[in-house]
């Protein structure tokens, strides 16, 4: 989950600088404007309490970390105005990871296998096993072909829940795809196509995710931001508080 999340954050970066060019270099230098301000104040502030203290390069090397985050988290907290182009790249790329992936098409097309044969309607008798060279699945029927492709719809979200948890659990709460919208999908599908392909399953997963998201752009970009913020305030207690710590136990050291 943090993982998924923080590799949408840095996404946010690449984009806004493809993007805005311009608005980017100006972050750019505001960013270096405050990270030498930060590196200034986080050697001096310490003389508030302990005028004779003087930092060391290790304590210089903790200023320069504390600048470094500044300016990182400045690009960081403009940059995520791109949250939403972010997270459909991140989309694009779980989608097209999946109508690769190989062992997953072959567990999937063994459960639709199953599940369709299951429901007694179709003629297996000439309908190879999953494996086996030549494996289909008869879909003659449409309540067959609506079985298919829901099970691939479906193993699509849960796929996606595994690999995307971040975003999953911001499009929804439990992954799965609506029966009407398959329905619908297959339908239109055969009326100009003989056979369903997996990929097109794939796609409706996709499609309802990239919907659920929609709508909820506004709040990721609103909590990513203060999560962001939280962070900074988190990281830069570091080089502070060893900074300050070095200067108490300098006090001690003059009594």
């Amino acid at each position: 989950m943090l993982l998924d999340f923080v590799s949408v954050l840095l996404g946010c970066i690449p984009i806004y600088m493809a993007k805005a060019p311009g608005s980017f270099r100006i972050t750019l230098l505001v960013g270096f404007m405050l990270a030498g301000a930060c590196w200034y104040f986080c050697s001096v502030y310490t003389r508030l309490w302990n005028k004779k203290f003087r930092i060391t390069a290790l304590h210089h090397a903790f200023c320069a970390f504390a600048s470094g985050c500044t300016l990182l988290f400045t690009v960081l907290f403009a940059s995520l105005y791109y949250t939403k182009d972010a997270a459909l790249l991140s989309i694009a790329a779980w989608q097209l990871q999946l109508n690769n992936d190989g062992a997953w098409g072959e567990q999937t097309f063994s459960k639709a296998y199953d599940t369709v044969k299951d429901l007694g309607i179709e003629d297996f008798s000439n309908a190879p096993a999953p494996g086996s060279p030549g494996a289909l699945i008869p879909t003659n029927h449409d309540e067959s072909r609506q079985t298919a492709a829901a099970t691939y719809a479906n193993e699509a979200c849960k796929h996606f829940d595994r690999k995307r948890p971040f975003l999953s659990k911001v499009v929804w709460s439990s992954p799965g795809v609506p029966s009407d919208v398959i329905f619908q999908d297959v339908k239109a599908w055969h009326e100009r196509n003989p056979h369903y392909p997996p990929t097109r399953a794939i796609e409706i997963a996709a499609t309802q995710v990239k919907e659920g998201l929609e709508p909820q752009v506004p709040r990721i970009i609103t909590l990513s931001r203060l999560a962001v913020a939280a962070l900074f305030v988190l990281i830069q207690a570091i080089p502070f508080g060893l900074i300050g710590w070095a200067a108490h136990r300098d006090i001690k050291a003059q009594l």
